[in-house]
């Protein structure tokens, strides 16, 4: 099949096109997001001396390869040269918003949940109202109640990026705080901030000592001092200890993703065959497997935040303040705190939770998501290129595989992860543009956007995201991390290559199952409760008699 001038090369040009051809034969939707391309190459294709004809590769965000043919080769390249990036701003709700998905998670009120876990001994900040003191924070912080606002200005000038200590969660059983900030700015003359050491030194209590948790290898965070960077000096912080967690850094995540899916997978029984090599066993796509280091980064992450978790809930007495910084603090601090909540707090294993979660440590905390997911695993910008990272991806990695070992404790399902993925890369929604929340308020992102809670909070989209296994378990989840228990996340990364539909089948049987069970538990409820008064009916008409 070709692609003539005429209808259908107007509709390439929006990009609302019929593929010819697609990788995933199961895939129902023909239509592409603007934003959802991640490179787009051309091919000419030439059939005779007087005719030339273009062949258009998309290679996209979310990992799908589609091809097609036209016949001008200088159709096609004006249709590459036709793909435009500013959807969300022209996208017109077709649903009816029943909750508005950018009050739905206010900041006031997201912290006055917060602070009656706290009680006492914090306050909510607006020191950086107008975001003059930090411009990746929100206007409004949690910080503790004994330190003024001077301080915090003053601690803003010794952390990276302005980002000076502030409250990310409170631990209601054990009452430990945990913390996250910028790296301290020591540099290599060994600088200090007393005013930040009062800010660390207020969160101790006078039988504990604190914990602070550099997410980056020991090697890294002394390379940083060098650069003006570093960590809190053991002279001025005597009352901390000092974890490493050992977690990668953005362009090592980046390069892991892009050898991961540089492979186009096609599963048999007993082969894999990846790229343009001939078929190779099982063994050895598992070395491919291991040397991209994709795996080994899953892992390394979750074991920081597991540690993170462990010095929250259990280091040896209440009252813990732990600390968690990288270096700016917008990448791996985010996901290794937000990770450690979903261990540590069930409801952030809710769907509402788990959006609450996002919405205050990825996209209000300031994670620079138009610089990270700018492009995928297929290309890489001409400006953003150096800033492009898949943390936000590694972090719902990371919550996929604790899924995986605890399928019952999430209200969610998979498919609720991968929608993530598929709209911090590429969405008619809002929520995910810019890099900030100043940015959001600069380009007036939440007045001229939908938000992408508005949509999926809907109770019709909704449903479709709810885990029929799910039984609410307010425990602690403490996940498996030794090698053996990281899987590859094949309905992720296979899914344009496999076919589900048996797998969905199965799926959907175990569902229905569990919701029949669900029915027959409500009925014994029922019939207990139906029994219990007539056994008591019996009692009062024997004692009458």
């Amino acid at each position: 099949m070709s692609v003539k001038k005429s209808g259908l090369l107007h509709d390439l040009l929006k990009l609302d096109i019929d593929f010819q051809t697609y990788i995933c034969s199961s895939m129902l939707d023909p239509y592409l997001l603007h934003r959802a391309v991640d490179r787009v190459v051309v091919e000419p294709i030439i059939k005779d001396n007087l005719s030339r004809s273009g062949k258009l590769i998309l290679k996209c965000k979310n990992f799908m390869i589609c091809i097609f043919e036209i016949e001008d080769l200088d159709d096609c390249v004006a249709v590459a040269q036709g793909i435009q990036h500013d959807y969300p701003f022209y996208y017109r709700c077709p649903f009816t918003v029943l909750d508005n998905g950018w009050t739905a998670f206010d900041a006031e009120q997201e912290y006055a949940k917060l602070m009656i876990r706290c009680k006492d001994g914090w306050r909510i900040s607006a020191v950086n109202k107008g975001f003059q003191v930090c411009n990746t924070y929100p206007e409004m912080v949690i910080v503790p109640k004994g330190i003024g606002d001077d301080y915090l200005r003053i601690s803003a000038t010794f952390r990276d990026g302005g980002r000076f200590p502030i409250l990310s969660f409170y631990h209601e059983e054990t009452k430990s705080c945990l913390i996250r900030c910028g790296q301290p700015l020591v540099g290599p003359t060994n600088r200090r901030c007393k005013e930040d050491e009062t800010i660390l030194n207020s969160l101790l209590s006078s039988t504990s000592k604190g914990v602070i948790v550099d997410t980056r290898t020991k090697a890294l965070a002394q390379s940083a001092k060098n650069k003006g960077g570093g960590y809190e000096s053991q002279m001025f912080y005597s009352q901390w200890k000092y974890i490493y967690g050992g977690t990668p850094r953005i362009k090592e995540v980046h390069d892991a993703l892009a050898k991961l899916v540089e492979c186009e997978f096609d599963i048999s029984s007993d082969f894999v065959i990846v790229c343009t090599e001939t078929t190779i066993n099982v063994d050895r796509w598992i070395s491919r497997l291991g040397s991209c280091g994709w795996l080994q980064f899953i892992s390394d992450m979750l074991t920081c935040a597991a540690t993170v978790a462990q010095c929250v809930h259990c280091e040896g007495s209440a009252e813990v303040p732990v600390v968690v910084h990288g270096a700016e603090g917008t990448d791996s601090t985010l996901l290794v705190t937000s990770l450690a909540q979903l261990l540590l707090d069930s409801d952030s294993r809710t769907i509402r939770g788990f959006e609450s979660l996002i919405e205050r440590e990825w996209i209000s905390a300031g994670h620079p998501f138009s610089y990270r997911c700018a492009h995928s695993a297929f290309a890489t910008g001409a400006v953003t290129g150096p800033y492009e990272s898949p943390m936000f991806l590694c972090f719902l990695d990371c919550v996929w595989q604790v899924y995986q070992q605890f399928p019952c404790s999430f209200e969610f399902t998979e498919e609720f992860l991968i929608f993530l993925f598929e709209h911090a890369y590429a969405s008619e929604f809002g929520s995910f543009l810019g890099n900030s929340e100043k940015e959001k308020a600069r380009f007036e992102v939440k007045t001229r956007t939908v938000s992408l809670w508005s949509y999926v909070n809907n109770p019709e989209i909704l449903r479709t995201y709810v885990n029929a296994l799910y039984e609410p378990n307010s425990a602690v989840l403490w996940p498996c991390v030794a090698p053996q228990s990281i899987a590859f996340w094949e309905r992720l990364f296979l899914r344009w290559i496999r076919d589900w539909k048996q797998m969905d089948g199965i799926k959907q049987t175990i569902m229905q199952w569990k919701v029949r069970e669900k029915e027959l538990q409500s009925k014994v409820l029922i019939l207990r409760r139906q029994m219990m008064e007539l056994s008591k009916d019996i009692q009062f008409t024997s004692a009458v008699h």
